[in-house]
This record gives C-alpha cells, sequence and structure tokens, in this order.
C-alpha cells in the first residue's frame, strides 16, 4: 500500500504543472520583441521608431479599417492603401506623444489569458496586449486607454464633422 501510495506521490508530482508551467504564455517570445520594439521607440522619441514598430507588430490594415468604423463602407478601395500608410503615420505621431507610457527597461507578463496578454514595464506602466493569432497586435491599452478604440473616435469625429466624407479623414491625415 505504501509503495501505491508512494508511485501516485510521485506521479502526481511530475504531472501537475508547476507555477512557472502554468503561467507560461505561448506568445511571451513575441510579446518580449514587441515590448523591447516599442521601448526602443521611446527611448528614440521619434514618430517613424513607433511606426516602424507598430509595422513589425500590429495588424495596421485590420486598426485602420477599425477606426472608420461604420465609415469603413465609404472607403474608396482606391485609396486603401494610401488611407492605411497614413494611419500608420498618425499612429506613430500619436504614441510618439506618450512616448513616457512606453518607457522602460523590460517588459513582463503579468496575466495571459487567451488572446489578452497583460504586462507591466519596467518602471511599473501597465500595457495590456490583444493578440490576433499569437503573432499579431490588435490592439494596446495604456494606462486603460485602447488605441484602436481612440483612433476610432478621433477618426469617425473627423468624418462626422464633414457630413461623412472619408476623404476629408484622408486630407486630414495627410496634413
Amino acid at each position: 500500500m505504501r509503495r501505491i501510495l508512494s508511485s501516485l506521490i510521485i506521479i502526481s508530482a511530475l504531472t501537475i504543472p508547476t507555477a512557472a508551467n502554468a503561467t507560461k504564455c505561448p506568445s511571451e517570445n513575441f510579446i518580449q520583441s514587441a515590448g523591447a520594439a516599442f521601448m526602443n521607440a521611446a527611448r528614440n522619441g521619434s514618430a517613424s521608431a513607433f511606426s516602424s514598430a507598430a509595422s513589425r507588430f500590429a495588424d495596421l490594415r485590420g486598426l485602420a479599417l477599425f477606426a472608420l468604423g461604420p465609415y469603413r463602407k465609404d472607403l474608396p478601395h482606391g485609396r486603401e492603401g494610401e488611407y492605411v500608410a497614413l494611419t500608420k503615420k498618425f499612429m506613430g505621431q500619436f504614441m510618439a506623444q506618450y512616448a513616457s507610457k512606453f518607457s522602460g527597461t523590460g517588459i513582463t507578463i503579468t496575466n495571459c489569458a487567451g488572446n489578452i496578454i497583460a504586462t507591466k514595464l519596467s518602471t511599473g506602466q501597465g500595457l495590456t496586449f490583444r493578440l490576433r493569432g499569437a503573432n499579431l497586435i490588435e490592439d494596446v491599452s495604456v494606462s486603460g486607454i485602447w488605441l484602436a478604440q481612440e483612433l476610432r473616435s478621433k477618426f469617425t469625429n473627423v468624418i462626422r464633422k464633414n457630413n461623412g466624407d472619408v476623404e476629408a479623414l484622408i486630407s486630414w491625415l495627410g496634413n
């Protein structure tokens, strides 16, 4: 009986995940790389550095189209590429304004649940990533503000002020 009990304890110890394994995040390497790129952009402080990081790690097209909200159907198909490029530039400028929120020397994953990855920078600033798949950022939240929703609010406001004209947004982004 003692031998059976000992065997069961050993088998249980080998099959029960440890705390380190239980918190292992499948997207950990991707988040570490993305975090490092955004922290480097923050140190650089330039809009182009943030645009470059976003290009490497984010679903720019998805973010840009989401930002149009109900006006997405009104985007001229022939202007989509230009619009996405202008949105990328705008995102870089927007993120550069908040570079201090991305500053740090390291990033730690604090929670990994499905496609939502909560992190903390070495400065204590929390960032939450929403991923599409295991290696594409769909959205990021800084201080509780989701970037995609912020873009949508700004972009639809510009369109609304211009009587639903998406071309007005493209012109606004180009300035």
